[in-house]
């Protein structure tokens, strides 16, 4: 279980990096990691909401 809670945090960590940089390089190649990532967050959480991680980030 814990094994699953800490790939969770990483991959919403590293969901929220490349989406930083994916807004501030509008790269065609980091949009598709991000939406890749962003699917495997969902898959493990499915009701996974992004609003209070950018309300905190930005």
């Amino acid at each position: 279980m814990k094994k699953i809670v800490r790939s969770f945090r990483t991959k919403e960590k590293r969901f929220l990096q490349l989406y930083s940089l994916w807004q501030e390089t509008r790269r065609e190649d980091l949009q598709k990691k991000c939406l890749g990532l962003l699917g495997e967050i969902v898959r493990l959480k499915p009701g996974f909401s992004l609003r209070s991680e950018f309300e905190t980030a930005f």
